[in-house]
């Protein structure tokens, strides 16, 4: 019994894997089949990349004969075929020039240049001598060295003495620079006038180490074009100092 039920047993076995083995065939079949039918499939919804490689794709057209009449839907001669969908067309060549692009409503155009500064006013400085100029109580002298022009304006020890000065200007601002020695050991200060008119009280004319050492007191004013008076009035008893010549600068 047991030999019995035993070999019947692997009998069964055995059928089971002849039962497999005869089954290879018809997957293998099935398998190629399906790939197969892929292959068509795919080649017929592709046509154009089985085209690509075609080398009379591109081949020119014949040329017509000699008085024959050239068919509206067929290409001329040199003329490549017209591209089938679904194939991308090369591109066209470079000639180094970029096309001009429209541009579209809203996008914002490019910031003008900036505008270029304007160079900066170059200023201008014109020398008045005091020798020059009208004055009262005020002589001429020219005992001391490191003057400018013919000599300088010794100013009586009077207050009230001065000179004055008729200066051509643009309207506006300017410097008057007025060039002094004064060696008296204190200060001579004094009255600037533009126009008639007192624009600067008691300037200071500091002392110097001697007559023939000049420094310069400067004062901000604001002119009219064309004719201005400039005054200078000494405005203590010792009078003014020595003054050798004004600076107009604008």
């Amino acid at each position: 019994m047991e030999d019995d039920f035993g070999y019947e047993g692997r009998r069964r076995r055995r059928f089971t894997v002849l039962e497999r083995l005869r089954l290879l065939p018809l997957v293998a079949t099935t398998v190629f089949t399906g790939a197969l039918i892929l292959l068509i499939v795919t080649t017929v919804r592709q046509p154009a990349s089985w085209n690509d490689a075609l080398p009379w794709q591109d081949a020119p057209s014949p040329a017509p004969a000699a008085g024959a009449p050239i068919a509206p839907d067929v290409p001329l001669a040199h003329t490549p075929a017209p591209q089938r969908s679904g194939v991308r067309a090369s591109a066209a060549p470079s000639t180094g020039t970029a096309a001009p692009t429209a541009a579209s409503p809203g996008a914002s155009s490019p910031a003008p240049p900036p505008s270029p500064t304007p160079p900066p006013a170059v200023q201008r400085t014109v020398r008045y001598e005091a020798e020059n100029a009208a004055g009262s109580r005020a002589r001429f002298a020219n005992d001391h060295r490191n003057y400018s022009g013919n000599g300088f304006m010794d100013y009586e020890n009077t207050s009230g003495s001065y000179l004055q000065w008729t200066v051509q200007a643009d309207a506006g601002q300017a410097t008057l620079r007025l060039r002094f020695a004064n060696a008296s050991g204190r200060n001579r200060p004094m009255d600037i006038s533009v126009n008639g008119t007192v624009v600067a009280r008691d300037v200071r004319f500091d002392a110097t180490r001697d007559w023939d050492d000049w420094a310069s007191a400067t004062v901000t004013v604001t002119l009219t074009g064309g004719a201005n008076t400039i005054r200078a009035t000494a405005v203590s008893g010792d009078g003014g100092p020595n003054v050798d010549c004004l600076d107009l600068t604008q």
